[in-house]
Parts: C-alpha cells; sequence; structure tokens
C-alpha cells in the first residue's frame, strides 16, 4: 500500500516538461483503482478495505498539487507544467467519479474539493478550464442528489456561468462544453438543478441570451 504512496509522489514531482513520467505513473493508478480490475483479482472485502485506504492514506498525495494551486479562490501558478500535472489529475478525479461513487462523493463533499477544483475555471490555460467545465460535467452526469445539493448549497454554477460570460464565444470548444451542461439539465429533467439555475442565474442567461440551453426550462 505505502508504495502506492510512493508512486502517487513520484507522480506529482515529475520534471520533465511533456509530464511523461507522470502519465505513465497515472496509467499505472487508474488500473489500480479500476473496479474491474479488482473484480478479477480481490473479494469484495478486499475490494472495500483498498479503496477505504486509498481514500484515507493516499488521495490527499494526489491531489495536493491541485490544492496547492488554488488558494485563496486563485490560480497560484500559471506555468505549463503545473497546469498540465493538474489536468491530469481532473481527468483522475473525474475516473473516480464515476468508478467510485461512495467513496469519491463523500470525499468531495466533506472536504469541498469541487468548489477547489472549479478556481482553475481562471487559468490561463484554455484546455484547463475546459477539463474544469468538463470535471463538472461527470459530477452531473451521474445525476445524483448528494451532488446537486452541494452544488446548490455552495452556489457552484457561478464560476460556470461567469466563465461563459467572460469567454464571450471566443473559445467555441469551452463555450460548447458549458452549454452542454445545461442542456443536460434540461433533456435529463435534472428539477433541483434547472430551478437553482434560474432562480440564481436566470438574468444573466437573458442578458446574454444562452443560446436557448435554459429558456425553455
Amino acid at each position: 500500500h505505502y508504495l502506492l504512496n510512493i508512486m502517487l509522489e513520484q507522480m506529482v514531482v515529475d520534471c520533465d516538461p511533456e509530464m511523461g513520467g507522470a502519465v505513465q505513473l497515472m496509467g499505472i493508478l487508474r488500473i489500480l483503482i479500476d473496479p474491474e480490475n479488482m473484480l478479477a483479482t480481490h473479494n469484495k472485502a478486499e475490494r472495500a478495505d483498498f479503496l477505504a485506504f486509498f481514500y484515507k492514506h493516499s488521495m490527499h498525495y494526489l491531489i495536493a498539487p491541485l490544492l496547492s494551486n488554488t488558494v485563496g479562490d486563485e490560480v497560484v501558478r500559471e506555468d505549463y507544467q503545473t497546469a498540465q500535472l493538474v489536468a491530469l489529475i481532473l481527468e483522475l478525479l473525474a475516473f473516480c467519479v464515476e468508478h467510485h461513487s461512495y467513496h469519491i462523493k463523500n470525499y468531495i463533499i466533506h472536504r469541498d474539493l469541487l468548489r477547489r477544483v472549479l478556481v482553475l475555471v481562471k487559468s490561463k490555460h484554455t484546455f484547463l478550464v475546459l477539463g474544469t467545465v468538463r470535471f463538472m460535467r461527470k459530477i452531473i452526469g451521474m445525476k445524483d442528489e448528494f451532488y446537486n445539493r452541494h452544488i446548490i448549497s455552495s452556489n457552484l454554477f457561478a464560476p460556470i456561468v461567469d466563465t461563459y460570460v467572460k469567454n464571450n464565444a471566443r473559445y467555441n470548444l469551452l463555450d460548447s462544453a458549458i452549454l452542454e451542461i445545461f442542456e443536460f439539465i434540461k433533456t435529463e429533467d435534472i428539477k433541483s438543478l434547472s430551478f437553482y439555475s434560474m432562480e440564481k442565474f436566470g438574468d444573466v442567461f437573458n442578458r446574454i441570451d444562452l443560446v436557448l440551453a435554459l429558456v425553455t426550462f
């Protein structure tokens, strides 16, 4: 188990400008924490014990670069290598959201991790902003009211809407990713998020004419 933490520590201090080592280690970690792989090698109790260990003793190593780079609601370091590393971490967190529903949900909500992630929409690196929006989309895609209530109570759509406004149609991929979030909410009829969106941001949507994504809520 402690080898896992050593691997995580090595990943976050990778000095290669291309992040080759970090990418490789991230791939190995994804294999290790994939429940599909665990099914073949462990019984149910062992899988539960491993995930409990990972979230209690290892996850903080994984997210340390993200937390240290989102202090005081600002992106601390804007160098390309740090942005790449944080983007890799977001990809793995998205994998966890999809495959470790119970453990990652508790971790995100109890540590207010989503709010810290959303600070990254302020990055000058569009790929990192896009990765942040896609992470939010992954969470909303779970259609889990625990996540939805957390988003509403902490007003976590505010950074997303603000990003759309500030983008001002400069990057089509970013616009599309944000619009798709609201289209998904409408299509899937996620009432709690629909009501919250219109109550908090209806005037903004009307002002910027948000491409029909929300006008029929």
